[in-house]
């Protein structure tokens, strides 16, 4: 998803190999997904780890940026965490109803969330964690894009949090009261733990389950936050 908007974006994919496919077993889901660069190529070395599941080994990813993660327990929200030298520590969360979808994910550098922070005039806390989001009109089960969705506006429910929403080149405003053409944005020096959020497009609640944790009847839906980590989220909503 992420297409190149030299920033944030970027937190999937558009045209990259295929990830490696899993062995369905009907007892337990399996995650699996490609890496790659933020203006193209993919990235070999990720390490992927599921830290709430005591017995699942962390996995790496190989030359073609793909990996895949087996043994996740069924209809459970979970996260998983990844690693590389040239990105910012980052976490993606998912319910594993989901698991028939290849994750196509972008290693942010540490230079595009500083950039952020300095658009904002506010500077990173090491104690603190961060979310990214990205709304999209629909999944891009090919790994073809689907449209992003400008005019959405989140609400944080459950605490102090500040939004902000990115430009047309996905970099952070300060002006912004809602999604630009980018449909990007996201939130600074969260406190750890989660954040609740729902986020509301032209055609009222986003509603439509995409990369995070289930969906409440509201369309509200918690983040998980860890100090040091950036959570990237996907959201699916009707333009």
């Amino acid at each position: 998803m992420w297409r190149l908007f030299v920033v944030v974006p970027c937190l999937t994919a558009c045209a990259d190999p295929e990830p490696p496919r899993c062995v369905e077993d009907g007892e337990t889901a399996c995650f699996r997904g490609v890496f790659r660069k933020l203006l193209g190529g993919t990235v070999e070395g990720v390490r992927v780890c599921a830290p709430q599941q005591n017995d699942i080994a962390c996995v790496t990813s190989d030359v073609d940026g793909g990996w895949k993660m087996p043994g996740l327990p069924l209809d459970e929200d979970v996260y998983l965490t990844a690693r590389h030298e040239d990105g910012v520590p980052a976490l993606f969360p998912q319910n594993t109803t989901h698991d028939d979808y290849g994750w196509y994910k972008v290693v942010v550098p540490p230079s595009i969330m500083e950039l952020h922070a300095n658009r904002l005039d506010v500077s990173l806390n090491p104690e603190r964690g961060h979310v990214l989001f990205l709304v999209w009109e629909g999944l891009n089960w090919d790994g073809v894009d689907t449209p992003n969705v400008p005019d959405v506006s989140v609400r944080v429910l459950d605490g102090p949090a500040d939004v902000f929403y990115s430009d047309a080149l996905g970099l952070a405003s300060d002006r912004l009261e809602v999604t630009s053409g980018s449909g990007a944005g996201g939130l600074l020096n969260v406190k750890p733990g989660t954040v609740r959020l729902r986020f509301k497009g032209p055609q009222g609640t986003c509603k439509r389950h995409m990369f995070h944790y289930a969906m409440d009847e509201t369309g509200a839906f918690d983040v998980p936050i860890r100090a040091g980590f950036t959570t990237a989220i996907d959201v699916r909503c009707a333009p």
